[in-house]
């Protein structure tokens, strides 16, 4: 990801969905809505706009701290914040927690720059210039000036720092470790797509694997039959019109626009994302379970209705206005169309849903948010770099555990298997989106459970801690 906007199905199931942002709502507020964070205090810190140019003027980057646990010479915990707003509650429960209890660490987390409060402009959506300093490589220099300014204090001096990140930041931990090893001891890295990549057909691939595997015998011959009979509704004016009947599309959403039509199926397929990326077995069995041949879209998210009705609007230039009034829309969209891509398509043959969600949809929408320089060379050219500065699938780090859920679609641009004795992969079987970074969250099955515990060890034995009583 993490929060209450951008769960529209628009951006959420095409664009949104390497977030966190379901999994906090989901996960967070089950385990910590009550969780005591009286004791995690609120902290700025003046960062360069441009870490790389010694003249660059400065802003303030938010982070909260946590000092509960910690005892001198305990280690330093940093939770990278990803592609949406910072929570302190992230300090209040899971991994983090019972790492610093168990080590008596010290706690911090991090805001990523264009995210939440921590802006280096006030106009960032009036300005397409102003983001060219949004990247991967700012964000990981910023977390490296507060570790520096973290260790200036005596109190932390002769600690050990480990970074802790999920998703896009899971990413971001492990590159910590690779380009400021200097700084960072260990790391752990939840569910981090590392390889960059522009059609990421592999997501829609993982979700008919696991409708497959886990959803009733006939699901996913539904799941074709239907979206087939949506794609041979769309070649008619009859058929557009009983299309329109059947999910309430509003009056003036021209359904003969190929572009409206990608945007109402990336809509339809969000569920099934969702289910794959954030569910379990369970979830999706009954998923299938409620599907019959009028397979009917949830219309209870009203992100999707026109604002004067309860009628559906596609429109492409809507959902284009809609990411250019929302900051972490317009924020993450523009790091998927600079370094990473992540165009999740149904380009393969190896899934049901039929050719609706072609590579145009999301080269044209880096375009129209953007600017028309936004083209898929941009986006080629990103992607490539971004690899060559990381190393993609094989980085070259020492510490860092990368931890994945089969279930998640995720994992198919994550490392699965060990890169060295120093660099094991963990891949937790019926697990999804980051799951392991909350053991503690309820129903959490015993296979997440034993893959934290272990993740501890790892850590404990990379920073040479004592492996004491143990939280969970």
């Amino acid at each position: 990801m993490i929060f209450k906007y951008l769960q529209f199905v628009y951006t959420s199931s095409v664009f949104y969905n390497s977030g966190f942002k379901y999994l906090t709502e989901n996960v967070l507020n089950q385990i910590a809505t009550s969780a005591d964070i009286s004791t995690t205090n609120t902290r700025w810190i003046l960062q360069k706009v441009d870490n790389f140019d010694d003249k660059s003027e400065t802003w303030k980057m938010r982070y909260f701290e946590n000092l509960n646990f910690f005892k001198y010479k305990g280690p330093v915990y940093i939770y990278i914040g990803g592609e949406g707003e910072a929570n302190p509650r992230y300090l209040s429960a899971g991994i983090i927690k019972a790492l610093a209890q168990e080590t008596n660490g010290a706690m911090f987390m991090t805001e990523h720059r264009y995210y939440g409060k921590s802006l280096p402009f006030d106009d960032i959506l009036e300005k397409v210039k102003h983001m060219k300093w949004l990247s991967s490589r700012q964000a990981m220099a910023d977390i490296a000036h507060l570790i520096k300014s973290i260790k200036t204090n005596p109190t932390f001096k002769l600690s050990k720092v480990v970074v802790i990140g999920g998703s896009y930041a899971g990413n971001l931990a492990a590159w910590m470790r690779l380009m400021y090893s200097d700084l960072v001891d260990a790391a752990i890295a939840s569910s981090g797509p590392v390889l960059a990549k522009k059609d990421f057909f592999e997501y829609i691939e993982k979700v008919n694997e696991n409708y497959e595997l886990y959803g009733t015998e006939q699901c996913l011959d539904k799941i074709k039959k239907d979206f087939a009979t949506y794609e041979e509704m769309l070649q008619s004016s009859e058929g557009i019109e009983e299309l329109k009947n059947k999910f309430n599309i509003c009056p003036e959403c021209d359904m003969n626009v190929v572009e409206n039509q990608w945007v109402f199926f990336s809509a339809l397929t969000g569920e099934f994302m969702s289910n794959s990326q954030y569910g379990n077995p369970q979830r999706i069995k009954e998923h299938c379970s409620k599907l019959d041949n009028s397979m009917r879209y949830n219309s209870s998210d009203t992100m999707l209705r026109n604002s004067k009705s309860n009628c559906k609007n596609f429109k492409f230039d809507s959902m284009i206005k809609d990411i250019q009034r929302d900051l972490g829309a317009y924020s993450w969209v523009y790091q998927t169309c600079t370094e990473f891509g992540y165009f999740q398509t149904t380009t393969s043959d190896s899934q049901p849903f039929g050719e609706v969600l072609p590579l145009d949809f999301f080269v044209k929408t880096c375009r129209n948010v953007y600017g028309s320089d936004f083209n898929e060379g941009r986006v080629d050219k990103g992607v490539d770099t971004t690899n060559k500065i990381y190393g993609g699938l094989s980085p070259n780090v020492t510490r860092v555990v990368f931890v994945n859920g089969d279930m998640d679609p995720w994992s198919r641009l994550g490392i699965l298997e060990d890169l060295s004795y120093e660099a094991p992969a963990t891949v937790i079987h019926r697990a999804s989106h980051c799951t392991d970074l909350f053991p503690d969250a309820p129903g959490a099955s015993e296979e997440i459970k034993e893959a934290a515990k272990h993740v501890k060890y790892l850590i404990k034995r990379w920073i040479g801690v004592d492996d004491n009583s143990e939280v969970f």
